[in-house]
Order: C-alpha cells, then sequence, then structure tokens
C-alpha cells in the first residue's frame, strides 16, 4: 500500500508542473491543463486535492503529452522508483533518502524557501495577496505552496492556526545527483541574472575572481565555501530582518583538466 508521503511527492510532482505552466502563462487553468495532456479534469483536481493517488501510468501519459525532456523524466522516474516496497531493514535508509533527494525534488522552485524566510521578516502576514506581491509569482502558486510546505511538515501551524517553520534552516548536500536541485540552481543562477540588470550595486554583491589552481585542493576548497557560507548566515541574520536574501558562492572550471579526467 502507497504511503502517505510516496502519495505526496507525486502529488507535489504535479502541483509543480502545473505551477510552472501558471507561471508562463497567468491565465492559464486546470481545465486548460487537463485538455493539453488529454485527461479529465476531475482527475487532475483529485489528485492534487490528495482524494486520488497520482500513479506512474498516468504520470507517464503526461510527461508524454508534454514531450519531456530527459532530464524531466529522469526526475519523474526517481520519484517513483521511491515508491517501491521496501523491507523493515531499509526503511531506515529510505527516510534518510527522503530527506535528501527526494524531500528537494519536491522544493525544487525556489520560491519554496523564499516564502520560508519570509515568515522571518518583520509584520510578515498570511495574505496571499501581499506574499505574492513581495515574491513577485502568483497568488495560486503562493497557496500551493504554502500547502506543499504544511504536508511535507516545514511548515506548521500553532494553537492559534499562525504558521511557523518547524526548523530554522534547509540544506541539501550540493554533491547529490538531483534533478531537483539543479532546477534550483538554474533559477538561482536566473536570478542573478535578474539582480544584475535591475538591482542598484548597493544591493547585491556579484563578483569573481579566476585563477589556475591544484585540484586536489576543489574538496578541501568545498569544505571551505561550506563554512563561509554558515558564517555568513549567523552575520546576516543578526536584528531586524527585512528582506529575503539569497548568498551563492561559485566555484567552477573553465577549462579541461590536464590529468585528463572528469568526474561525472
Amino acid at each position: 500500500m502507497e504511503s502517505i508521503q510516496e502519495s505526496s511527492y507525486g502529488r507535489t510532482w504535479l502541483e509543480n508542473l502545473f505551477a510552472e505552466k501558471i507561471k508562463r502563462n497567468p491565465n492559464y487553468s486546470l481545465r486548460s491543463f487537463a485538455k493539453q495532456v488529454g485527461v479529465s479534469p476531475s482527475n487532475v483536481s483529485r489528485i492534487l486535492s490528495g482524494k486520488r493517488s497520482l500513479t506512474f501510468k498516468f504520470a507517464l501519459k503526461i510527461a508524454d503529452a508534454l514531450s519531456f525532456s530527459p532530464e524531466e523524466r529522469e526526475h519523474l522516474f526517481g520519484i517513483f522508483s521511491n515508491t517501491e516496497k521496501t523491507s523493515d531493514s531499509d526503511l531506515k535508509i529510505r527516510k534518510t533518502k527522503d530527506l535528501s533527494v527526494d524531500c528537494f525534488n519536491a522544493m525544487s522552485e525556489w520560491h519554496n524557501y523564499g516564502l520560508t524566510q519570509l515568515l522571518y521578516i518583520e509584520n510578515f502576514k498570511e495574505d496571499h495577496k501581499w506574499i505574492s506581491k513581495i515574491l513577485g509569482i502568483t497568488e495560486l502558486q503562493v497557496k500551493l505552496t504554502i500547502e506543499r510546505l504544511l504536508r511535507l511538515e516545514i511548515l506548521d501551524r500553532d494553537d492559534d492556526g499562525v504558521l511557523y517553520r518547524t526548523c530554522t534552516h534547509l540544506s541539501s548536500s550540493t554533491d547529490i545527483a538531483s534533478a531537483g536541485l539543479r532546477k534550483f540552481q538554474k533559477q538561482i543562477l536566473e536570478k542573478a541574472i535578474h539582480s544584475l540588470e535591475e538591482d542598484h550595486y548597493l544591493e547585491r554583491d556579484i563578483t569573481s575572481i579566476t585563477m589556475a589552481v591544484n585540484e586536489e585542493n576543489i574538496p578541501k576548497a568545498k569544505e571551505e565555501i561550506k563554512k563561509f557560507r554558515l558564517r555568513m548566515a549567523d552575520l546576516l541574520e543578526v536584528g531586524k530582518k527585512t528582506r529575503v536574501y539569497n548568498l551563492g558562492v561559485h566555484l567552477i572550471p573553465l577549462s579541461e583538466s590536464i590529468n585528463g579526467e572528469r568526474n561525472v
């Protein structure tokens, strides 16, 4: 029998797919989506509301209708490969994987993290119109995002119904080969380009350095970058919080290695 968590990941995948369509066309509707993929609007609605599970066959029908790329299919297969039965001895490994790859795939849109941090902003209010304006996303995306974060237990409500975060920070290893992680990082790079062109230079810092390196030092450099990110978070989170930022540090190869070897 499919677990609640497994069903949640399939529903979240469909939510993300539908939200991506809305982002491109605010007038896009559930009926439009159903017609495009050749399924019943009521079936899609039941899956999104949690009244019906998303089967692999149904998901494949959507993927075929939308001409998914190999990477998009990899993401889809990754979700359903984790719904196979496992023995009790595998349960701990399974849960660990859920917290790393599966949960991150479900959270692949940048505004999931933006909204969780928005809760720390002074005078935050759970008003879809206000959140939509602050984050630059649609009100429907706000609604779906809050529902997703509650379902994944990243957000919860207190006795008065007020939203709160169940943890201070969210993280995932940058060494995980995850389609969701790649999608998130691509979106962050796109936001960085937008900031470079639109934000005042006093509001941002986008700099780089080009150097010839000893590749054996890369693992140590990555560890130091991780420590630097945590130090910056400690520094920037002190005092009154007025805006949500993302800190990205890039260390990327610009040439092939003379060693003739490459990690794949």
